[in-house]
């Protein structure tokens, strides 16, 4: 009889432990909180997830704009688990260029910061908190299989 409460404990702690819900923090004042769901893949180390963080602005019709913005990666769980990515600087900038003939007629364009390479996880949402007037975009990439060797 105690050999069954024992296992019965055993199992009600390890139940437990891995049915916990991850609570991530509230987003701050001005920010917001952004989940990204991937579908399932079969093998998921065959695929990489490219993250852009956007902004739209009005730009001349002659103006590539790049932002100045670093997604940093911090843990709920320290040293490494259950990531999220927060903008490190809030003060961004926002580098433009002019080529050649401009017309002055402004328009919507998105902006785009360099992006952030990342392995491609199913399980677990992504979860960003950036400023209210910006958005996520991403892209899937399949790595090859092999290595390639240069002669």
């Amino acid at each position: 009889m105690k050999e069954y409460y024992t296992l019965f404990l055993l199992l009600l702690f390890v139940s437990f432990c891995f049915s916990q819900k991850v609570e991530y923090p509230e987003a701050k004042d001005g920010y917001k909180k952004v989940e990204l769901k991937l579908p399932s893949k079969i093998d998921n180390k065959d695929f990489k997830i490219e993250i852009f963080l956007v902004s739209n602005m009005k730009l001349d019709d002659c103006e590539n704009a790049s932002l100045n913005a670093k997604l940093e990666t911090k843990f709920l769980v320290p040293p490494a688990r259950y990531a999220y990515y927060e903008l490190s600087n809030p003060n961004i900038e926002i580098i433009t260029f002019k080529n050649g003939n401009c017309s002055n007629k402004k328009i919507d364009k998105k902006v785009y910061n360099y992006p952030k390479i990342e392995e491609y996880r199913s399980v677990l949402p992504y979860t960003f908190y950036i400023p209210k007037n910006m958005d996520i975009e991403y892209r899937i990439w399949k790595v090859e299989p092999k290595y390639i060797e240069v002669k």
